[in-house]
């Protein structure tokens, strides 16, 4: 169990910021390990240690936006008007139809996910048409078109970095922006999903403690991904190679599922 534990910790750290759906890795991770989870909190869970990734990579960068904020800077103050617009949809939705989305963590329903995060990676501009906006620049309409993306997202096996990234990239964001735009839009996203799910799964005997080992586990993968992603970013025709990699995972799980 423990070892299953420690997988699903990996597999969230590297694939949540990875444009290849970090739920639907685990809906077929936990199918193929048996693990018992109710729902999607250890989905919320894990990406608990996926938030404390972000904040220790951006540290530096939060902190001078925090005093920027502080200091009215006018720039700050835009970026964050942003990120709360784009924070909404997901929130709204998450609150009328996450109970109901919940009984869809299946491989079919992952599978569909993946079909259309392959559409939505193909779709993100690649050569010449790569070149953007930078992060300042990212208007409250365009915040607002990335958050439902990040909303779509809810569904299991539809990207949340790579729906967020694509349509910012799709809207002419450059792509180190984008990336780090889609980063910042977890922190209160998953403070969101964690403050509704985490009492619930405390009250488990002994899940309170596994999710705790795969939360660390989680952030320490999960930090290094970053660190990749940031990179990859350069190198917009990666985006066409995961559009690939997912739409295989899509014929796998429906292959896998219905041989179940």
């Amino acid at each position: 169990m423990w070892g299953s534990v420690v997988a699903l910790g990996v597999t969230q750290g590297f694939t949540e910021f990875l444009p290849i759906s970090s739920s639907g890795h685990l809906i077929l991770l936990k199918t193929l390990f048996g693990v018992a989870a109710s729902g999607a909190e250890w989905e919320v869970a894990l990406h608990v240690g996926t938030l404390v990734a972000v904040l220790w990579i951006y540290r530096a960068w939060l902190r001078r936006w925090v005093r920027q904020l502080l200091c009215r800077d006018r720039d700050a103050w835009r970026l964050f008007a942003a990120l709360a617009v784009a924070s909404l949809p997901a929130g709204a939705v998450g609150m009328l139809l996450g109970r109901w989305i919940e009984q869809f963590f299946l491989l079919p329903a992952a599978a569909l996910g993946w079909c259309c995060t392959a559409m939505l990676l193909w779709a993100a501009p690649v050569g010449e048409r790569a070149a953007g906006r930078p992060l300042s620049e990212i208007t409250l309409w365009q915040a607002w078109l990335i958050g439902l993306a990040q909303a779509l997202s809810l569904w299991p096996g539809l990207s949340r970095s790579g729906s967020t990234i694509a349509m910012a990239r799709i809207l002419g964001i450059d792509g180190e922006s984008a990336a780090q735009f889609s980063f910042l839009m977890a922190i209160p996203a998953v403070i969101g999903a964690a403050l509704f799910e985490w009492p619930l799964s405390l009250t488990r005997n002994g899940v309170g403690i596994m999710l705790s080992v795969g939360v660390l586990v989680a952030a320490i993968s999960g930090a290094i991904a970053i660190q990749w992603v940031r990179k990859l970013m350069r190198h917009p025709w990666a985006w066409r190679g995961f559009s690939v990699y997912v739409a295989g995972l899509a014929i796998v799980s429906l292959w896998f599922g219905g041989a179940r």
